[in-house]
């Protein structure tokens, strides 16, 4: 029997060869088809295929990936979405594919993760359990507190990031500043040594605002 994930397929047999992806053999899955061709492959199928072949499986037509588009034709969709399933899980029956991720969302029998996973709680179990696992899950009852440090932080570094960017672009403004002064004046003075430089041996090294400006002596003076 054709299987799929979390469920399988009732009645196999009396399913059209149509709906069945030439690559798998099972019913299509998130169809796609080639306008070249015309044929239907499942999106999975084809992209593995196109690793090692660049061809229509069915009719060795030179095709890229790109040349496959989803299939949006209602009728043809819909025979797809009212193939019947039995859940892996529970073993319900007569459910339409269409359906199953709902029937899933809320089956007692799968297996779940605790909602504190991603603090490193370990636990896994059916769904059925997670109210019992709650009741005594360490790592449950301090989330609301990691999640508001969380949304802190991540608060606080927009705001990081928001002073930086007017920081940056203040600093700009200001260079440019700078460097039309030094233009015009032709020399800047060290507020160490007071010693005397041009324009040109300033672009030469990192800019400094001239009220903390340092000559390249006094660079080498104190930061040797």
């Amino acid at each position: 029997m054709a299987t799929s994930g979390n469920y399988e397929y009732m009645n196999e047999d009396s399913i059209h060869e149509d709906l069945l992806c030439p690559i798998c053999t099972d019913p299509l899955e998130d169809p796609v088809s080639a306008n070249e061709c015309g044929h239907t492959f499942c999106r999975k199928c084809i992209i593995d295929t196109f690793r090692d072949m660049s061809t229509c499986p069915t009719c060795r037509r030179d095709l890229t990936l790109e040349d496959y588009h989803p299939v949006t034709i209602r009728p043809f969709l819909n025979q797809l979405n009212q193939l019947l399933v039995k859940c892996k899980w529970c073993s319900q029956t007569n459910i339409q594919r269409g359906n199953f991720k709902d029937h899933i969302t809320n089956c007692m029998n799968v297996m779940i993760s605790c909602p504190a996973a991603h603090l490193k709680c370990d636990w896994n179990g059916r769904r059925d359990q997670i109210q019992n696992h709650i009741s005594v899950c360490p790592l449950i009852k301090i989330q609301p507190i990691i999640d508001e440090l969380n949304a802190l932080v991540k608060q606080q570094s927009e705001q990081i990031h928001f002073l930086y960017t007017i920081l940056e672009k203040t600093s700009k403004s200001h260079k440019k500043a700078c460097q039309e002064y030094y233009k015009a004046n032709g020399v800047a003075y060290c507020d160490i040594c007071k010693k005397k430089f041009t324009f040109v041996e300033h672009k030469r090294r990192l800019h400094f605002c001239p009220d903390t400006d340092f000559c390249s002596h006094c660079v080498q003076k104190y930061f040797p």
